[in-house]
Order: structure tokens, then C-alpha cells, then sequence
């Protein structure tokens, strides 16, 4: 089924929240998918902000002790991702 990239952006949150793909899997294609592919222009001004910072964490999420050690605070771990989806995507699916 083809998405548009909106659609694919909820559906990875779903993905996601039901723990069908892991947090590197969902911030890649996050990450390429809000920021090549979406039309803002196509989006709420609620979907505008919560997609931003779920964003935000998705580009910079590292799945990497060793960077979190040698670049404290600039890299954002799974704990990071999980709470940013799970505080996120309650009021997107509302």
C-alpha cells in the first residue's frame, strides 16, 4: 500500500508505539521521511509541533553507549525516543 509521507509518519509512530520495529529502525525513516519527503503545508498546526519535536529527537538519536559518553546532551537515546513518542502521539491519535 502506498503511503503519503503524512500517512507514513503516523504509521511508523504505530509501528513504534506497538513495538513492531526497534527505536534506530523508527528514527531513520522518521527522520527521511519528515524532512525529505513531507509537505508541511499538508499538515495541522497541532501535527506541525508534535511532529517537529519528535523529529528533532529522531535526528539525533544514537544507539551508541560510546556517544553518549564522548557527546553528552548532543545525542538522544531510546529512553528519549519513547517518552517523546509516547507524550507526542497521545495527542496526535486523540
Amino acid at each position: 500500500m502506498e503511503r503519503t509521507p503524512k500517512q507514513r509518519l503516523y504509521w511508523l509512530l504505530r509501528l513504534y508505539k506497538d513495538k513492531e520495529i526497534q527505536a534506530e529502525t523508527f528514527c531513520d525513516e522518521f527522520h527521511l521521511t519528515y524532512h525529505y519527503e513531507l509537505n508541511y503545508d499538508e499538515l495541522t498546526e497541532t501535527e506541525r509541533v508534535l511532529f517537529k519535536e519528535i523529529a528533532a529527537v529522531a535526528a539525533r538519536f544514537s544507539p551508541f553507549e560510546e556517544d553518549h559518553k564522548i557527546y553528552p546532551g548532543v545525542y538522544f537515546t531510546t529512553e528519549d525516543v519513547e517518552r517523546v513518542v509516547r507524550e507526542n502521539s497521545s495527542e496526535l491519535f486523540s
